[in-house]
């Protein structure tokens, strides 16, 4: 499904609208890959990506973004649960100059899976999600889902990363030696150019 269809489908949720912080760093690459867009499950919201993550992601070809839902960062905080918050993360995407890839990270990743039920993603990783036990719904042009993690994460365990794996038909790409904060930790450079080449590989074969 081409993004201009998609966008004449596509019907807001009604949830009272927020000014959502938008952190971004930009590729002098000459030629742009899709761009991607993060979101996190903690308070931090965008600022846990900007340090390390977004300024890497883009001196890789991407036009690097983190967004903070609602209730994150300098994102206000409104009512609507999670349906708000998967909102603020579709509409996110929406807005971005080409069709984006999504990483959610810890409850991100939730809100990544249900995103993509409404969201035509060029492909979407689920790095030590919590609260993935199946796939809300058909991804919107079956796009590819990487789901990654660490086995000496002590707050995603094993088990959360084998359900959320079998939920998009495919086994956990594991990082031993990093902790949760994956965008943070000692050691976030080599899993994160792992996930870039996995995304750029998988982008390859099928375009």
């Amino acid at each position: 499904m081409s993004m201009e269809l998609w966008r004449q489908r596509y019907r807001a949720l009604p949830v009272t609208p927020v000014k959502r912080e938008l952190a971004q760093v930009l590729s002098e690459a000459e030629e742009q890959a899709a761009p991607v867009l993060c979101v996190t499950g903690d308070a931090r919201g965008a600022a846990a990506f900007t340090e390390h993550w977004l300024p890497h992601i883009a001196s890789r070809g991407h036009g690097a973004y983190a967004v903070s839902v609602r209730g994150q960062g300098s994102t206000p905080k409104e009512a609507g649960g999670r349906q708000a918050m998967v909102h603020d993360l579709v509409q996110t995407a929406a807005q971005l100059p080409r069709q984006a890839i999504l990483i959610g990270h810890d409850k991100g990743a939730a809100l990544v899976a249900h995103a993509l039920a409404r969201y035509p993603a060029a492909a979407a990783v689920l790095l030590a999600p919590k609260g993935v036990k199946a796939a809300p719904g058909d991804p919107v042009g079956s796009p590819r889902v990487l789901v990654a993690g660490s086995p000496d994460d002590r707050k995603t365990s094993a088990k959360s990363l084998e359900t959320a794996a079998r939920a998009y038909g495919g086994t956990p790409l594991l990082f031993p030696g990093v902790g949760h904060d994956f965008m943070n930790d000692p050691g976030w450079q080599a899993p994160l150019d792992a996930i870039l080449d996995w995304l750029e590989n998988k982008q390859a074969a099928v375009g």
